[in-house]
């Protein structure tokens, strides 16, 4: 086979595409997979399909059933480009990967899958870069096919050729020195605030919130076309970690792909003042509210019956947890998080939930009026589906309520509130009780469009994207009542611990569960998929 090589640059955009994958090193798995190849990269297939492909999709192409709901899109791993690299080539290690499986991507909808198991960890980063790989390597050969040969030869790339050529890209240099970390004294974040403003405030701001000139211009692109925006350094939220070590490999990296630069300063020790003067902007405790973790929500048990009014008094000695959670479609005004408390007494849980929102949205009456709400889902498999609306083996839980639901259980509403007469002057020759026919959703018993609605939730069963519907025979067996009050919501969820349906889990005293949080903001025109979800979460139930 004829030796060929290929130069950064030389393909164009497919060159600048095709950067390589780690080469798996370290922790006594040196070479391509670990002590057994093979099995590693079944393994991380069964792993990948299960957490990962719903967003990256089957061959890594970033194109999952769920992408379409996701700003930032899901990494498209045949480009060849990862964010977060530790390498002076831009060229993420073994390591890397691991480490932005175990972390997520805060600042996305990408989750943490910490709970996984390392030798799990392992193989998913392995099988990442196995789709990296022949993702890189088909896109060249397409590449060769229609230009009629590879660069300048008339003969087109053999396969063979292709991956040679990809696996020599795919060679990490050598790692970034991020040397030791600069003090946060004064004076280094006066010399720090110095460099920043000359290097980062165009993009991120005077003041770190990314308030600079380009950002609000709405100039920033990745190299794929789609929108970027500068990172708000004050809400504690970095990519990569908030570590010394991460923000300079950040600052001297770069994230490949995107419109932030790698920076080469003159002087190697500013790259460190500067990751000092930018952890000074991180807001005290703002990092705690936004790191995604797997949590414990302990379920006591009372004496009594279990309260299912947030204003009971015994809900002040339920344990009390922050839950994080991550919008979909990111924004950096979002709903950051929930607490969460639960109890039960034997015969019925309760969960609590308080959140922050400062508008009270309740009515949908506008046809760009929508309701702020919030839902719970729990699994009690062992190892449950992807967070997101279960799967299709494995149906999830879900109890959802609406602030405008709550507000109809007095009195439902309809057009006919804010516009009396709308119908009548709509259609004059419709009188009585034909007024109502009118209303098609409630005369075919749409259970959206209840004429009395006895409770703000409703329970509903998904198993995957675009699935959720209302459980059969039993939209009530969830309930719930929630309160606004001075820019929180108060709501408490409550139902029986035995199962009233088929298909809807029992909850038992001693059983551990799976429990996750979705919340919307009316606001901000959230509903069905656009929403801010949290990661499963442990449920305790007390014995």
């Amino acid at each position: 086979m004829r030796a060929r090589s290929m130069k950064r640059g030389s393909l164009g955009l497919l060159a600048a595409s095709a950067l390589p994958l780690a080469i798996p090193s370290g922790g006594g798995m040196d070479g391509v997979g670990g002590p057994n190849p093979a099995r590693d990269l079944e393994r991380g297939r069964a792993l990948y399909e299960r957490h990962c492909a719903v967003c990256h999709g089957a061959e890594g192409r970033g194109d999952g059933s769920a992408a379409y709901l996701l700003h930032p899109a899901p990494r498209n791993f045949a480009s060849g480009r990862f964010r977060l690299v530790s390498t002076k080539n831009g060229v993420p290690t073994q390591a890397d990967l691991i480490a932005a499986i175990r972390r997520g991507m805060p600042g996305s909808a990408m989750p943490p899958w910490e709970w996984l198991a390392e030798e799990d960890l392992w193989s998913t980063a392995l099988y990442v870069r196995h789709l990296s790989i022949e993702g890189q390597v088909a896109d060249l050969l397409r590449w060769s096919e229609e230009e009629g040969g590879y660069l300048h030869e008339e003969e087109e790339l053999s396969e063979a050729e292709a991956r040679e050529l990809v696996n020599d890209r795919m060679v990490p240099s050598e790692p970034i020195d991020v040397g030791p970390p600069a003090p946060s004294d004064p004076v280094t974040l006066h010399e720090g605030r110095r460099i920043y403003l000359k290097t980062c405030a165009s993009c991120h701001g005077d003041d770190g919130t990314g308030s600079g000139a380009v950002n609000l211009a709405g100039d920033l692109k990745n190299e794929d076309g789609t929108p970027s925006t500068a990172r708000d350094f004050t809400t504690g939220i970095f990519k990569g970690g908030a570590t010394h070590a991460d923000i300079v490999r950040r600052i001297a990296g770069g994230l490949p792909g995107s419109p932030m630069p790698a920076t080469d300063f003159e002087d190697p020790t500013q790259a460190a003042v500067v990751a000092s003067y930018v952890q000074s902007l991180v807001k005290p405790g703002a990092q705690e509210r936004v790191v995604q973790r797997r949590r414990t929500v302990p379920v006591a048990r009372v004496r009594g019956a279990v309260p299912t009014d947030p204003v009971a008094p015994s809900w002040a000695a339920a344990e009390r947890v922050w839950i994080a959670l991550m919008p979909l479609w990111w924004r950096d005004s979002r709903v950051e998080g929930v607490v969460a408390r639960a109890l039960h007494d034997g015969e019925t849980i309760a969960v609590f939930l308080s959140w922050r929102d400062p508008s009270k949205d309740d009515d949908v009456l506008g046809a760009r009026s929508f309701s702020d709400a919030g839902a719970i889902e729990i699994s009690v498999e062992r190892d449950p589906p992807l967070f997101a609306m279960g799967a299709a083996d494995h149906p999830v839980d879900i109890a959802l309520w609406r602030a405008a639901w709550e507000a109809d259980a007095v009195a439902v509403r309809d057009v006919r509130d804010r516009w009396p007469a709308m119908l009548e002057d709509s259609f004059p020759s419709l009188v009585g009780d034909l007024l109502d026919q009118s209303i098609t959703a409630r005369a075919v018993g749409n259970s959206q469009s209840l004429a009395s609605r006895p409770s703000g939730a409703e329970a509903l069963m998904a198993q995957g994207f675009g699935t959720v519907g209302p459980r059969g025979g039993a939209p009530l067996s969830w309930t719930a009542r929630g309160g606004w009050e001075e820019g929180y919501w108060d709501v408490v969820f409550s139902r029986s611990m035995n199962a009233e349906v088929e298909g809807e889990p029992a909850l038992s005293p001693g059983l551990s569960a799976f429990l996750a949080f979705a919340v919307w903001d009316g606001a901000f025109g959230d509903r069905n998929g656009q929403k801010s979800v949290s990661v499963w979460h442990r449920l305790e139930i007390a014995p």
